[in-house]
């Protein structure tokens, strides 16, 4: 008898019970993916496409990879319609009305380094909710969701669930397209949950649906690896470009498309660098372009009319105030406000000039930028020109205020 009393006890406090809560994946996923995008971006040889997250709607700010919109500075940008409290999923739906729901984008800023971009976009669909960012990091074993745009599927909007590995600072290298290879540094998360191409540029949340990184691959020689951009290299991004999130725009609040997202190509006119060696180089100038040093390279046979003639009747000192006025002439015609090594053939000079505005970019740049110029002089007195501007470049990149961009 008190067998049956102590199971029908049980029985009742089973049948009792208060139902459980929604799974918090498809709580997150429910409050997330309004805010989750599909973006496409034109390449020479075709469409491509990724995923990103509206993370302002003051500002229409989308936040997503480097290499999903690389150096195109439009976009095209669209959101999930919704039927019955629920996303359309079939990629078909969007691609047929891809006119009607498509919204213009431009890229406004880059960080090439960390593989991440910011598109503002010229309208937003009515209530759309910008994603909240995460205040840190996520630690190892904490439970992660991430929605995406997998091109190797049928559907848009894709979830799935994964737990954290590891967060620590990693340098890699990726394929971006036939003969492109990027190189990137930054901190990341990476994590167990699997991503395919489509996906990148989409968020990583946490338990709480708030931001933690952005997805931007896979390790192709593991198993179950992943990597996310870690949420303190957005808050960098933001810093650097002084948004702040949730904030209303100032009236003065300068444009942010009059901000470069696109670094000068070297000019080698005199043809004194290895195409090669030069290319090599791509790397850590792009890295030193993401930190608001960009260098102009540009060299030429013979200096503009008139300059050979006033540098030849000129005192010293008076030359290189001649060549440091041609170097800012250049620096300006390249809209930068970088450092630029200019190299002439005819008269034989050469001058390295910093704009005013990389000062607080660079540590010590008084006691750094003699080393710089050391160093392409030393390259040119041994016709050592690739070694002489690789070092140059290294110096720079070692001088980097990281704090500052």
């Amino acid at each position: 008898m008190r067998t049956m009393l102590t199971l029908l006890g049980a029985l009742l406090l089973l049948t009792s019970a208060p139902a459980q809560e929604p799974a918090a994946g498809i709580k997150v996923y429910k409050d997330s993916v309004g805010s989750v995008v599909w973006i496409q971006s034109t390449r020479s040889k075709g469409l491509a496409s990724g995923s990103g997250t509206l993370i302002d709607v003051e500002r229409k700010l989308v936040l997503t990879n480097f290499h999903v919109v690389e150096d195109n500075p439009k976009a095209t940008i669209l959101f999930a319609e919704f039927k019955d409290g629920r996303p359309i999923a079939e990629r078909k739906y969007y691609i047929d009305r891809a006119k009607r729901l498509g919204i213009a984008g431009k890229v406004v800023a880059l960080d090439r380094s960390a593989d991440l971009a910011l598109i503002q976009l010229e309208s937003l669909p009515e209530g759309a909710k910008a994603m909240p960012l995460a205040k840190v990091s996520p630690e190892s074993g904490e439970t992660i969701h991430s929605i995406g745009n997998a091109g190797s599927s049928g559907a848009l909007w894709g979830y799935v669930r994964g737990t954290v590995r590891a967060v620590y600072r990693k340098k890699w290298q990726a394929k971006l397209g036939e003969g492109k290879v990027a190189s990137f540094e930054a901190k990341i998360i990476e994590a167990d949950s699997p991503t395919n191409p489509g996906d990148s540029g989409g968020p990583l949340l946490n338990d709480a649906g708030e931001l933690i990184g952005v997805t931007q691959g896979g390790a192709t020689n593991a198993n179950a690896i992943s990597y996310f951009v870690d949420i303190t290299e957005v808050r960098e991004l933001l810093k650097a470009r002084r948004i702040v999130i949730g904030s209303t725009p100032k009236m003065d609040e300068k444009p942010m498309e009059t901000k470069r997202t696109t670094m000068t190509a070297p000019s080698d006119g005199a043809k004194l660098f290895n195409a090669d060696k030069l290319a090599k180089l791509e790397p850590d100038l792009a890295y030193l372009f993401a930190h608001g040093v960009e260098v102009v390279i540009e060299t030429h046979v013979k200096a503009p009319p008139g300059f050979a003639e006033k540098y030849a009747k000129a005192k010293q000192d008076d030359k290189g105030k001649l060549l440091r006025e041609w170097a800012e002439e250049r620096l300006k015609a390249a809209k930068s406000e970088g450092v630029i090594v200019l190299i002439c053939k005819e008269p034989r000079a050469y001058q390295v000039y910093g704009s005013s505005a990389i000062g607080d970019r660079l540590k010590e740049p008084s006691k750094l930028m003699p080393k710089v110029t050391d160093a392409i002089m030393n390259g040119l007195k041994t016709s050592k020109y690739d070694d002489g501007l690789a070092e140059a470049v290294q110096l720079l990149r070692a001088g980097l205020n990281k704090d500052k961009k």
